[in-house]
């Protein structure tokens, strides 16, 4: 088999394995994970009925997959975001703004992470990872000052989960992030005009990603 013809095979696999994604999505916004059913999704795609289990053994499957593209496109977003940045506080400060926009301007996202029944850890462990990485480098450098990087990591995660969730359900306004954000910053030690100053730092925010989300839509590096 020539190369130029297994990356053809490659990217038909590729696209047949968003265009399940993708159906699925569609399908998501009017009901939940448990109510969607193969043949559902397949004819959403058009595609025969046979072809889903190419890709996945299950519903199940499917789900897990759709769950750790929302976790890829956020951190792909998030890049973006911070490139070559190199106070962590900074990061910190542009990445809880940036999530909790994402989901406060993006129903359709909110719906993907809590309303539809997908994984719960998906986009969490993606950000508890980064916050992790940010958290650590900044108590090096002094920037930060808290005792434990696990436990810290693991509230600050928590609290920022939180506040997504009361953004999308709509029990926080917009105008909650930076004063929220600002609020965490000084937990994590910063004093109260330095957070202030990153919490409201003037901004140009990356839009939201895209919906559906695709595999394909990701820079190659996040293609798995």
């Amino acid at each position: 088999m020539s190369l130029s013809t297994t990356r053809l095979r490659g990217s038909k696999r590729a696209r047949t394995r968003d265009q399940l994604l993708v159906a699925a999505q569609s399908l998501l916004m009017t009901q939940t994970a448990a109510a969607l059913g193969i043949r559902q999704i397949t004819e959403h795609a058009g595609v025969v009925h046979a072809t889903f289990y190419n890709y996945y053994q299950d519903i199940a499957a499917l789900i897990a997959d759709l769950g750790e593209l929302l976790g890829a496109s956020h951190a792909a977003a998030m890049a973006r975001l911070t490139p070559d940045l190199a106070d962590p506080a900074l990061r910190f400060a542009r990445v809880t703004r940036q999530t909790l926009r994402i989901v406060a301007t993006e129903p359709g996202l909110g719906r993907l992470m809590y309303d539809v029944g997908l994984p719960a850890d998906s986009l969490v462990a993606e950000l508890r990872l980064r916050l992790a990485l940010d958290l650590a480098e900044g108590q090096q450098l002094g920037r930060f000052a808290f005792g434990d990087l696990d436990l810290t990591t693991s509230m600050v995660s928590g609290a920022i989960s939180g506040l997504a969730l009361d953004l999308h359900r709509g029990t926080l306004a917009i105008s909650a992030i930076e004063p929220a954000t600002t609020r965490l910053l000084e937990w994590l030690g910063l004093d109260p005009e330095t957070a202030a100053a990153l919490g409201h730092e003037a901004l140009a925010f990356e839009p939201a990603p895209a919906l559906p989300l695709r595999w394909l839509a990701l820079p190659p590096a996040r293609l798995p």
